[in-house]
């Protein structure tokens, strides 16, 4: 117990210390000092038809033709379909046994010296996101225990969990520009659309747009609008921030300040923060007469007539 606990306490501190990058396979590696294991593949997907289909898989200590080598078995490596469909559950598999004289095991367990496998699934229940974790151990004598099995049951969990802290935990510059936001209102997907983190929140403001919608992919609205980087739709706000490889999205319900376009946005700072019609200008580039017309269409637009009552209008951007 001594062991799992300092584990845990290692991997929480690791979440809010590690680089986004590193954090997966710095974070298996200590796991290996509970559950000696050779190679993992940590996996998100959805379901299609009642067939768990992975579209993003982290590799850690396999080479990069692993993915393609699983395509071609997948059809009969029925371990993928149990694993996903029991939540939370760890299968404890000798390969040998399980897939003698197939293809699954000829080819593909004997080219990635696989041979016993310890895999854990689950689906959220709210954005419909598919997470597997399989760990891999090449010596056919020596398999996984049972111990060893519920131990990977209880740290499943967790290191989900670690993994959606240290992504927040490593949030961009950009989403500096909202202090005042909720981290349960965000988000993050890929170029396909697909949600590798979705907070409770993200989920139910999405639901106020689209009542039927289930994930595990962002509404298609938004990855049309993802070049503008902002939807705005009939009652929800979602901005849209690249984080490498994945998109971060924030989400929020709809304000008044929403109907302002990027220029008249722009113009509206500087007046709530005391900025006069010739230093905006200057600022700009554009004549004072300009950013008066703008003043105006944007005073119109909000239905206010003063600079304090438009930082509040703009504060509802932020929360």
């Amino acid at each position: 117990m001594q062991q799992l606990g300092n584990f845990l306490l290692k991997l929480w501190c690791g979440a809010l210390e590690k680089p986004a990058d590193e954090f997966k396979d710095w974070a298996l590696s200590e796991v290996k000092t509970l559950i000696p294991f050779d190679s993992c593949a940590w996996g998100k997907g959805r379901w299609i038809n009642e067939t768990p289909v992975v579209h993003h898989i982290h590799l850690h200590n396999l080479p990069g033709d692993f993915i393609e080598s699983w395509l071609h078995i997948q059809h009969e490596y029925k371990l993928t379909r149990d694993v996903a469909a029991h939540s939370d559950r760890t299968f404890n598999v000798d390969m040998a046994s399980e897939y003698q004289n197939t293809d699954t095991y000829n080819t593909y367990c004997k080219e990635y010296r696989i041979e016993h496998i310890l895999g854990t699934g689950c689906t959220n229940p709210d954005a419909g996101l598919l997470s597997m974790m399989v760990f891999h151990r090449s010596d056919i004598n020596l398999s996984f225990t049972e111990t060893e099995r519920a131990l990977k049951e209880i740290i499943f969990q967790h290191l989900l969990e670690a993994e959606k802290i240290n992504w927040l935990t490593n949030l961009p510059n950009g989403f500096s520009a909202y202090p005042n936001s909720s981290i349960n209102t965000l988000a993050a997907c890929d170029n396909t659309g697909l949600l590798h983190v979705a907070m409770p929140a993200f989920v139910d403001i999405c639901r106020e747009e689209w009542p039927s919608w289930k994930g595990p992919f962002v509404h298609e609205d938004v990855l049309k609008s993802a070049h503008d980087q902002s939807y705005i739709g009939a009652s929800i706000a979602i901005r849209m921030f690249k984080m490498n490889e994945l998109t971060l999205l924030r989400a929020r319900t709809k304000v008044p300040a929403d109907k302002l376009s990027t220029r008249e946005l722009e113009i509206a700072r500087h007046i709530s923060e005391g900025n006069d019609y010739k230093t905006i200008a200057l600022h700009l580039d554009i004549s004072p007469a300009t950013v008066k017309t703008h003043t105006s269409k944007i005073y119109l637009k909000l239905g206010i007539n003063d600079k304090a009552q438009l930082a509040v209008e703009l504060g509802k951007l932020c929360n």
